[in-house]
């Protein structure tokens, strides 16, 4: 029997744990009991509680060790805990109903920017922004009515100077069953100051583009070739309309818009672009705006391909160059047409003679070359000055617009010299019977601002004819010249003609 109980009493790997009063308190039960005594028990009743003592022993032993394996486990769980809880890069608080904090990790009392002993007992909202108070009040209000989980974003205070800390905050009630008092919740702090800085930045960016773009009259969208279909900016504004929210969908939409001139033309080169979007492309085109007017446009076209290189849209980059236009407009007008006189200068006088030459030597016709200058301009500006000189000249183009016809053509040449192409002319006597009328409007005297008598000027002319005089524009204006110079030494005020510079 003696054997059996060693067996069974083998020392547990975990008896020298075992509290050192728990035996003194055990035997203290035994006492208080009464069992019966060993020398009246039989000894198969011995035996069996023998087994029974040992049966007890081995129970007793495996439960120790199932709760020193649970002690084990509550152990690495509570590492774990510290790893995730404390160390966590995020922040973790506690609070209470009140909105005071109960409980901090390491983060979060980094993040509110004191010593984590110094956060607890503190109300969270000691550490708010005061820009942000309402933020965060609100959001209390939402989860204690809704009792729903709140995000939000704000800024903590700092009591350095420096960059403001934004952080994100997802709120929430905290388990009933859990030891916290009822009303408490749980805060989870994430730092997101950089991101706030890129997205500043990239508001910063974004509103640079914005200006420049703007001040360039720069606006950007996209084309879908495959379904027609036109995608704009939110701030993109379509110009043929005034509300914000309309735009075209399509192409189509798109280009019922254009000038009609430009329509079939601009069209045609979007889709040469889509054929071959290898090389560079620029189209310019008029756009009908809001009030009716067109307004030009250069646009860049740039193809946005698959990763497979085959396109799948165009970025089309609208510059509005209208003030441009308009500009080079007028510096061809400023070439082309005299200030003073409104009348075509020698650069276009050029270009619609050798027209009208053309034409005329086409047609078999007979085409007049009329060289007008003004005698005594020179005593004129020298007696009155070229204020005066001026009016004069003006007076005299309005009179000679008014002598010819529309489709002749009158030219300053400059100074006070002038030119007159007369078209279709039929024979030599009509080329007279035209000087004649001329002179007769030029010769009566001139009223002008600022002068109280009436102005005497009386103009020359030399005539020169096509073809028997020459048969280019230069030709015919050295004949003119020549008889012009005639005409002021032989006849004053009146005209001679090149072919015959012996008589008018």
């Amino acid at each position: 029997m003696s054997e059996q109980t060693n067996e069974g009493s083998e020392p547990n790997e975990h008896s020298a744990d075992a509290e050192p009063g728990l035996r003194a308190r055990a035997e203290q039960h035994l006492h208080r009991r009464a069992y019966a005594p060993l020398a009246t028990l039989t000894p198969e009743a011995i035996e069996h509680l023998i087994h029974e003592l040992r049966v007890h022993q081995i129970e007793l032993e495996l439960q120790n060790e199932e709760l020193h394996r649970a002690q084990d486990e509550l152990a690495l769980l509570h590492a774990r805990y510290f790893d995730l809880y404390e160390l966590a890069p995020v922040g973790y608080l506690t609070l209470s109903e009140a909105g005071v904090i109960q409980e901090a990790n390491l983060a979060a009392a980094t993040l509110l920017g004191v010593e984590r002993h110094f956060v607890t007992q503190q109300r969270l909202t000691h550490f708010i922004h005061p820009g942000d108070q309402d933020i965060h009040y609100q959001a209390q209000r939402r989860l204690r009515s809704m009792r729903k989980p709140q995000s939000y974003e704000l800024r903590l205070r700092r009591e350095q100077p420096g960059p403001a800390c934004w952080v994100s905050l997802d709120i929430c009630l905290a388990p009933e069953t859990q030891p916290p008092p009822a009303g408490s919740c749980r805060v989870v702090l994430v730092d997101i100051t950089a991101r706030k800085r890129v997205e500043q930045s990239l508001r910063d960016s974004g509103e640079r583009l914005r200006l420049v773009t703007e001040i360039a009259g720069l606006s950007c969208w996209e084309w879908e070739p495959r379904t027609d279909h036109v995608m704009f900016p939110p701030d993109w504004h379509w110009p043929p309309s005034d509300a914000p929210d309309i735009r075209p969908t399509c192409l189509v939409d798109w280009s019922d818009a254009l000038h009609l001139e430009d329509r079939g033309r601009t069209l045609a080169q979007l889709g040469e672009f889509v054929a071959d979007p290898t090389g560079a492309c620029e189209i310019q085109y008029r756009l009908r705006g809001a009030d009716g007017r067109y307004r030009w446009f250069s646009t860049q076209l740039a193809p946005l391909c698959a990763s497979d290189g085959a396109l799948e849209r165009v970025l089309l980059i609208d510059q509005d160059v209208t003030r441009r236009k308009e500009s080079e407009e007028h510096a061809i007008r400023l070439a082309q047409q005299d200030p003073l006189t409104g009348l075509p200068t020698r650069a276009l006088f050029d270009q619609i003679a050798q027209h009208m030459l053309a034409s005329t030597s086409r047609a078999g016709h007979q085409l007049a070359v009329l060289f007008f200058d003004l005698d005594r301009f020179k005593a004129v500006n020298d007696q009155y000055g070229h204020a005066i000189g001026d009016q004069l000249l003006q007076a005299v183009a309005q009179r000679l617009r008014a002598a010819f016809r529309a489709e002749d053509l009158v030219a300053r040449l400059g100074g006070d010299e002038f030119i007159v192409v007369l078209a279709n002319v039929r024979d030599t006597e009509h080329a007279t019977r035209v000087a004649r009328h001329a002179i007769d409007i030029l010769t009566p005297a001139y009223r002008l601002e600022g002068l109280e008598l009436e102005l005497k000027c009386f103009s020359s002319l030399g005539v020169s004819l096509f073809p028997r005089d020459g048969d280019s524009i230069q030709t015919l204006l050295q004949q003119a010249d020549r008889a012009l110079y005639q005409a002021k030494r032989s006849n004053p005020g009146g005209y001679w003609f090149a072919s015959d510079p012996a008589k008018p």
